[in-house]
């Protein structure tokens, strides 16, 4: 039963003049509808008025609208906003829209397509280099290796040991340590940096070579996602690790978290 038939039923209904199957549909409705509820109480109270002088007559106005202005005195401002929400989720409409919105939000949280899919790698890669970069600030340096500040020395030193296009920061760094370790066919190399009362640790391999080291299948998870950007940050323990690609030679560096100034120097480097 919609509104517009209660109402044609609604002097019927008061009086219980109605059958019963009509009569269960009256009340269903009053059930889910406000207004409807507001009016049968209107006109049982008019009717009880009008049934107390023993008379019939037409309500008159100001008696109408008196009873109307009492009634809604009488109901509070938590009644009327709860009955507004009694009826705005018995709507059909508003039922589907919120388990839409539902499985929506669920499926967000499951399957997040704006989720970085490369984070998982991305984590792996940054706890290996990390442990690089504990080995050699523990002095447990790789066969070769040379101790100089020397930037010409260490690229020289870089490139007959099988790195073509030896990569070095842009930076006011120095160079404290530098090694070549070898796996298989891939030259990986590393290096400790003096800056400030911190160093900071870098490995650097061609990318055509990674495919022989124990980073291969690392590297290939996160290669595509890493030619789009400048550089990628991720923090593992007390390090931040920055990943980039630069000719053809990926290089990592990894330094304290909290040395906000060597990574700031770092990232204008960089960009």
């Amino acid at each position: 039963m919609n509104c517009k038939e209660f109402q044609d039923y609604l002097s019927a209904f008061v009086d219980n003049q109605i059958d019963n199957e009509i009569k269960l549909q009256a009340q269903n409705h009053l059930s889910i509808c406000p207004s409807c509820f507001f009016d049968y109480n209107v006109e049982l109270l008019v009717k009880k008025v009008v049934s107390e002088k023993f008379k019939k007559a037409v309500c008159p106005d100001h008696l109408r609208n008196s009873i109307i202005e009492k009634l809604a005195y009488k109901r509070s401002i938590k009644d009327l906003i709860f009955d507004w929400l009694v009826n705005i989720l018995e709507r059909k409409s508003f039922k589907i829209s919120f388990a839409l919105g539902l499985i929506l939000i669920m499926s967000f949280l499951v399957f997040n397509p704006f989720a970085n899919t490369e984070e998982k790698y991305y984590k792996e890669f940054a706890a290996a280099v990390y442990e690089n970069c504990k080995n050699i600030r523990n002095s447990r340096y790789p066969d070769k290796t040379i101790f100089t500040s020397n930037n010409e020395t260490v690229a020289q030193f870089i490139l007959s040991n099988g790195i073509k296009n030896p990569v070095m920061p842009k930076t006011d760094w120095q160079v404290a340590v530098a090694s070549i370790e070898e796996q298989n066919n891939c030259v990986l190399a590393h290096f400790l940096f003096k800056c400030e009362v911190d160093t900071v640790y870098m490995m650097e391999c061609e990318v055509d070579n990674l495919r022989y080291s124990n980073y291969s299948n690392l590297f290939y998870k996160i290669h595509d996602d890493l030619r789009k950007k400048s550089f990628v940050k991720v923090d593992h323990k007390d390090c931040s690790v920055i990943f980039r690609l630069e000719n053809n030679v990926l290089t990592v560096y990894a330094m304290r978290s909290d040395n906000h100034h060597s990574f700031e120097e770092l990232i204008a480097s960089l960009e």
